[in-house]
């Protein structure tokens, strides 16, 4: 961890940041930092958010209330605020960090610090893997079939007519490799004006994905699976190009999975080194009827928990056993 904390800081020494901004810590010695929470008791739990949602997504804070309902202390902290002492944080919960893509290199480096002071979920080594949508080729070298995907580098030189005629797409998407959500993501068509320099100008700032457009994702969505401490708990349709949102106002239904979708699913999330205290398997069905995945989400997703009537007591049930896990370990 110590190594991948220095490759991450040079990284973010290369992408402008100063030591100072990366490391804001000004206490004096012994001096106890201000929790910004209500709560004056250590917490067990720290719902890690971002600036836009400082008092949690909807969705968590339905989680939060039943956490403490159970007799645990809980509290909510911003991942890039300065004055939090993680050290004191408990169990640290990634959730609504929906601002990471913008502040990658430091949100990097503020992974390792943090994990060096207390337990973070998902694991570190995880979230950084899944953190760019390179972890697809990864998966799709394991066996999983992916949206056909290409990667094109950063600054690399790119004729888009030429490499879409060459895979028969009409229609592509391009989506940034470090991105969430609808975030710099633009479905194009070879018939449209300015793409070549659409994507020069996504390749100034870093890498990028094509993909096909998937016609079927217009009728039928996406599916959006979801799993809690490692158990399948629902599934979601969301339509194609979602903006960022709550979890629940832009239009999410719950639908019943076919069980080739959860069999896809469960060996998706078989690839991944480390057990997830949450996970999202974003399906679509091609053309041919075959699935597809479309995105692991295993960072900061949505999991639409209040439209599950049982999705919140299993996220509080998982989150439990890891406190009930750590306090054990601690007294062994």
């Amino acid at each position: 961890m110590e190594e991948q904390a220095r490759l991450d800081l040079g990284v973010a020494l290369l992408l402008g940041y100063t030591a100072a901004q990366l490391v804001p810590d000004k206490t004096a010695p012994g001096e106890k930092k201000p929790w910004k929470s209500p709560l004056t008791a250590k917490p067990k739990f720290t719902f890690v958010t971002y600036t836009d949602l400082p008092n949690l997504d909807a969705d968590d804070q339905l989680v939060f209330a039943e956490l403490e309902r159970r007799g645990f202390n809980c509290a909510v902290a911003i991942w890039n605020d300065d004055n939090i002492s993680w050290s004191n944080a408990g169990i640290c919960v990634l959730r609504s960090t929906w601002d990471y893509h913008l502040h990658y290199a430091k949100f990097l480096y503020w992974l390792n610090r943090v994990s060096a002071l207390t337990t973070v979920w998902n694991d570190v080594e995880t979230v950084r893997w899944n953190s760019n949508k390179r972890y697809l080729f990864d998966l799709q070298r394991a066996s999983i079939p992916i949206v056909p995907t290409v990667l094109f580098e950063k600054d690399q030189s790119v004729e888009l007519l030429e490499i879409m005629d060459k895979h028969g797409w009409d229609k592509g998407v391009l989506k940034p490799a470090i991105g969430l959500s609808t975030f710099g993501v633009k479905k194009i068509a070879q018939s449209e004006p300015g793409i070549q320099a659409h994507l020069n100008k996504m390749l100034e700032s870093g890498d990028v994905l094509l993909q096909p457009f998937i016609e079927s994702v217009c009728e039928r969505g996406e599916r959006a699976l979801v799993f809690l401490g490692g158990k399948y708990s629902h599934t979601v349709r969301k339509s194609a190009f979602q903006p960022l949102a709550q979890a629940g106002e832009a239009g999410e239904t719950i639908v019943k999975p076919e069980q080739i979708e959860l069999d896809l699913a469960h060996r998706v999330l078989a690839r991944v080194k480390k057990p997830a205290l949450f996970a999202r398997v974003d399906i679509i069905r091609a053309g041919d009827g075959q699935d597809l995945l479309m995105e692991l989400e295993l960072v900061e997703p949505s999991l639409y928990l209040g439209m599950h009537t049982a999705a919140v007591s299993a996220f509080a049930d998982a989150l439990c056993q890891l406190a009930t896990s750590e306090h054990e370990s601690a007294v062994q």
